[in-house]
């Protein structure tokens, strides 16, 4: 009786405990559901208070023994919320990832840098607002959530940290202008700060509603022109702003959030007349009654061109003003009236937005061109209305409906990422330096080495690609002693090269020659070289085939171009007999006069005689990391045996004389 008392005891016990644990997990599961509540500093916060909550992670494909390569899926929420007593407009963050983060989703914001997803964010990122950019004050909502704090659910990929250990940011902050942000408290899975005003920032009076219209290398504008309850017709304003900065056959891309259609553009055109998304996509549903057969474009991402120059008259797709000119942005320096490129587009919009004043501006904009400088735009924002010259003639001005603004500003090129190279020369020396290995990228370096130094060249190299000038570089280490490294370097893989050679040095002055290579097989029309000198383009005097300027304000570049009728580069052609000869660049040069009036006590045959930055169509191009020495690559010489000599022929003077 007693042991069955026992057993009965016992398998109470165990139910009472199983029934704890049950209700504990629903109640743990139910909370994971809900949105945790926001932690106490939340309430002392008199600004801008930021959070980072990791949500959950799981072991992806493939499973490997080594911890720091295997994958998890993570999900996470950062907030922003506005607690302040101002509002915050364009609100930006950066989160601090350091676990080799890939961000595949960030709903409720956009990468400032314009990367698409998958995004390699493992040095940390800068995230700013999409559909809400900005925050309103609780005072001014009555408490109203929606407006004043948006969350930004992210899911990705991060590497090398293994549970019960969180994978946790650096860190979480506001980079708007004007405030102060302390090191975020971490606390098991949450990260928070509070972000301040700074007392001593002088806040610009903003008499807009919206923001001020920003300076940036290459600025967008996107204008509401005309809007109606389910379309509305925008203009695109692209304007180059930087002096050395350009575009040719430019292609704009970027990303429609709300479900939108191009039904119709004018003044350019997209690079896929593509309508399938809108049949079998929202837009068919709704718009069932359309002829999608005459729709421009239904991609999510459309990529859009410019047109050739012959359409500008065109009824149909021309007469837009800065349109048709087949995709070359020219620097103001060169042609203020050819700075710009415009064009309109018919926009249908998909509910909920069915409504004259809900517009939304695409996201995430990209423009690339060819041999061009690399441009990284940022999110559009809100701007005070664009103001047009009214087309009835009359001294008025029209503003648009709303206007956005894009800034996009030109990043220096990476090691290995240049699309133009320059080779060195000088006449003290008979090697030319030619471009760094792999100065505009390896692909194939399976049969050569990409870290290796490139070989030294006999001058006439410089004329055959390298494809064929192996055999050329290796006959002249061999002739000259120098050493040749096996396997041979890489290829320098540009598109354009140049090369500077020191011609001359006098006394009162010296001159150079500068040879541009085009290994493409388009032509370069308009083409400029932009040459930066640290201590000699002050003594710039002339230049003898080419256009050339001296812009002292813009670091005492000296700028060329092509004289009337010949600014074109050609492209590369086949060369005499094609089945024997290799191809043959296209190639422009002239000789540059410098006076050492200006510039006493320059060394020539050191830095001084080479440029220290070299632009080709804006392209910042890759510089040799060496420069020529007199008679250095002319022989190799043993400094003993040079001493020996010397001292065996002074002895044998005194012996004979």
């Amino acid at each position: 009786m007693k042991d069955m008392k026992r057993a009965l005891r016992s398998l109470l016990f165990v139910f009472l405990m199983l029934s704890c644990r049950i209700n504990w997990s629903k109640a743990q599961d139910d909370n994971d559901e809900t949105p945790a509540a926001p932690p106490p500093a939340v309430e002392n916060c008199n600004g801008i208070f930021l959070s980072y909550q990791f949500n959950s992670r799981t072991k992806e494909y493939p499973h490997v023994k080594n911890v720091s390569a295997q994958a998890w899926a993570f999900n996470s929420t950062a907030t922003v919320l506005n607690t302040g007593t101002y509002a915050l407009k364009a609100w930006k963050i950066f989160i601090g990832f350091q676990h080799k983060e890939i961000l595949v989703a960030a709903s409720g914001a956009v990468l400032m840098d314009a990367q698409d997803f998958p995004a390699s964010v493992g040095n940390g990122t800068y995230f700013s607002g999409s559909s809400q950019a900005d925050l309103e004050t609780a005072i001014d909502t009555a408490g109203d959530m929606s407006q004043i704090q948006v969350q930004i659910q992210l899911s990705g990929t991060q590497f090398g940290v293994k549970p019960p250990r969180i994978p946790m940011p650096k860190t979480i902050k506001l980079v708007n202008d004007g405030f102060k942000c302390p090191t975020p408290t971490v606390h098991k899975s949450e990260m928070y700060a509070c972000c301040v005003r700074n007392p001593k920032y002088k806040v610009k009076e903003v008499k807009i509603k919206f923001l001020p219209r920003q300076k940036g290398d290459l600025t967008i504008d996107y204008d509401i022109l005309q809007a109606y309850e389910n379309n509305y017709l925008a203009q695109v304003t692209i304007d180059n702003n930087n002096p050395l900065g350009r575009l040719d056959h430019w292609n704009l891309t970027w990303e429609w959030m709300r479900g939108e259609f191009i039904e119709s553009m004018k003044g350019a055109y997209t690079r896929e007349i593509d309508y399938a998304d809108c049949i079998y996509g929202a837009a068919g549903q709704y718009y069932q009654q359309m002829d999608f057969s005459k729709v421009m474009n239904c991609q999510k991402k459309p990529i859009i061109g410019d047109l050739p120059p012959e359409k500008a008259n065109d009824t149909q797709v021309g007469k837009i003003p800065y349109c048709c000119r087949n995709g070359t942005i020219l620097p103001t320096i060169m042609d203020e009236t050819q700075s710009k490129s415009v064009f309109q587009l018919q926009v249908f919009k998909l509910p909920p937005d069915l409504n004259r004043t809900a517009l939304y501006p695409p996201e995430r904009w990209k423009i690339v061109g060819v041999l061009n400088p690399d441009y990284k735009c940022g999110p559009p924002l809100r701007v005070d209305p664009s103001q047009f010259p009214d087309p009835s003639g009359l001294q008025a001005t029209s503003l648009a409906i709303a206007s956005w603004q894009i800034v996009c500003n030109i990043t220096r090129p990476k090691k290995g990422q240049s699309h133009c190279c320059v080779s060195f020369s000088a006449y003290y020396n008979e090697s030319v330096i030619p471009c760094n290995t792999c100065a505009c990228g390896c692909e194939n370096t399976e049969k050569c080495d990409p870290d290796a130094r490139a070989l030294l060249l006999p001058p006439e190299a410089l004329l055959v690609p390298f494809a064929n000038r192996k055999e050329k570089a290796v006959a002249w280490a061999k002739l000259k002693h120098f050493h040749v490294h096996k396997p041979l370097p890489c290829g320098d893989n540009c598109r354009v090269s140049l090369n500077w050679h020191v011609n001359s040095n006098y006394k009162s002055g010296w001159t150079a020659r500068i040879t541009l290579f085009n290994w493409e097989e388009i032509n370069f029309e308009n083409w400029f070289v932009a040459i930066q000198m640290k201590k000699a383009s002050r003594g710039y005097e002339n230049v003898y085939s080419f256009n050339g300027t001296l812009l002292e304000e813009l670091n005492n570049t000296i700028f060329f171009q092509g004289l009337a009728g010949s600014n074109y580069l050609l492209g590369e052609t086949n060369g005499t007999n094609p089945k024997k000869d290799p191809r043959v660049p296209g190639k422009q040069q002239s000789v540059v006069s410098f006076t050492k009036k200006l510039t006493p006590g320059i060394k020539v045959s050191k830095e001084d005689g080479f440029p220290s930055k070299v632009f080709f169509n804006g392209e910042e191009c890759s510089l040799p990391s060496q420069l020529p020495i007199g008679n250095g690559n002319r022989y190799h010489v043993n400094l003993i045996l040079v001493m020996l000599v010397t001292v065996l022929t002074l002895i044998m003077n005194q012996v004979f004389y």
